[in-house]
């Protein structure tokens, strides 16, 4: 099997600008191997075995902070709050790009969740790093105090995109306020936050009920498109779970556009949401196509090639022989959809099943495996 390059480790960044603040900042980098950042008149106070790998500046926070949010996934300051507060306004865009941003006392009592609580893990981030510095965790996100479901931190638990982003506010808010809220998990997906006993408010169900209850707000789960609406005055949202792998096949030089018009089509016609995409797969001899690698990039997924060996090993409902001859192989989109999905599953407990077998279309032919419960062997 060859693939892409993996995506990048998600890293961890400690800054200060103090002499206290570096005893802190040296500890929780050391302990949760961050990168060090350091005004650089602090320099020889730097623990020697930190020293070399220690970043330097000029100590002018908002000339560092552009590259830090570019390049790390998590930021803890150990500084004023207000200093951060004021430094990263320009640069906050939203939640699902921001990076986790924790803000510590240079005397290490406090760590705050400032930034990204649920999707960029800065609440889960702070307990962490309040652990190795003996600091107390400080979380002010409402549905953390009030410790109820947060549809974010869901989407997290089961690789699942938030849809549309901004209902998240209004359905949080019902949840915080204690109000009637409906999780409509059809996927039968397990979900860690849903397991077990859940406060009074908060209600679940595996199929569309009718009739509806009397609800604030509903999160509907599901990767399909769905034919029936929420009752009027319901707020809902969607948690779309990544759940499909695209095998794609296609002639020489054939061009993205082609391949997305035909991927676009066969999702439509299944009633498959575009956001319910989690991997590419094609056959290595395909390594450099760029119409293949330009797909992917346009889904912002990732894409895996796999030998011709592998690709022949997989059982598949339609080999054909004209494949083989010319590839030596009998299939490659439908084996290459299973396969991608088994080297990039979402984060349960599950199996790869060929949901829509091979669609040739122009140059292109196209197959969608699905990643499935272990319990379940066909549609919720």
């Amino acid at each position: 099997m060859n693939g892409t390059l993996p995506p990048p480790e998600k890293k961890l960044a400690v800054v200060t600008i103090t002499r206290p603040g570096l005893v802190v900042a040296a500890k929780i980098a050391k302990e949760c191997g961050a990168d060090l950042f350091v005004s650089d008149r602090y320099v020889p106070n730097i623990p020697e075995d930190l020293r070399q790998a220690a970043h330097p500046f000029d100590g002018v926070l908002k000339n560092l902070l552009p590259d830090l949010f570019a390049r790390y996934d998590g930021l803890v300051f150990i500084m004023a709050l207000g200093i951060v507060v004021r430094s990263i306004g320009p640069l906050i865009a939203d939640k699902t790009r921001d990076p986790a941003v924790l803000v510590g006392d240079v005397q290490g009592k406090f760590i705050i969740s400032v930034l990204s609580g649920h999707l960029g893990g800065a609440n889960r981030l702070a307990q962490d790093v309040a652990r190795t510095t003996g600091a107390i965790p400080v979380v002010t996100t409402g549905t953390d105090v009030t410790q109820n479901v947060a549809p974010d931190l869901i989407s997290q638990e089961i690789g699942a995109e938030l849809d549309p982003i901004d209902q998240l506010k209004r359905v949080s808010s019902a949840i915080v306020d204690g109000d009637p809220v409906l999780f409509l998990n059809q996927e039968g997906i397990p979900i860690p936050s849903l397991s077990g006993p859940l406060k009074p408010n908060i209600q679940k169900s595996d199929i569309f009920p009718d009739p509806f209850p009397s609800v604030r707000a509903a999160v509907v789960i599901s990767r399909l498109i769905s034919d029936r609406s929420l009752p009027a005055g319901v707020e809902g949202m969607s948690l779309i779970p990544r759940v499909y792998g695209v095998g794609i096949g296609c002639n020489r030089g054939t061009s993205a556009d082609e391949i997305v018009a035909a991927l676009n089509d066969l999702l439509q016609i299944h009633r498959i949401h575009p956001k319910s995409l989690q991997v590419f797969g094609s056959i290595d001899l395909k390594a450099d196509e760029g119409g293949i690698l330009d797909t992917a990039s346009r889904f912002s997924r990732p894409l895996f090639f796999f030998s011709r060996d592998a690709l022949g090993a997989v059982d598949v409902p339609n080999p054909s022989g004209v494949v083989q001859k010319f590839v030596g192989t009998p299939a490659v989109a439908e084996p290459a959809a299973i396969l991608a999905l088994i080297q990039s599953p979402p984060p349960w407990k599950g199996h790869a099943v060929l949901e829509v077998e091979k669609k040739k279309s122009g140059n292109v032919t196209l197959a969608l495996a699905r990643w499935v419960p272990d319990s379940a062997t066909s549609n919720p």
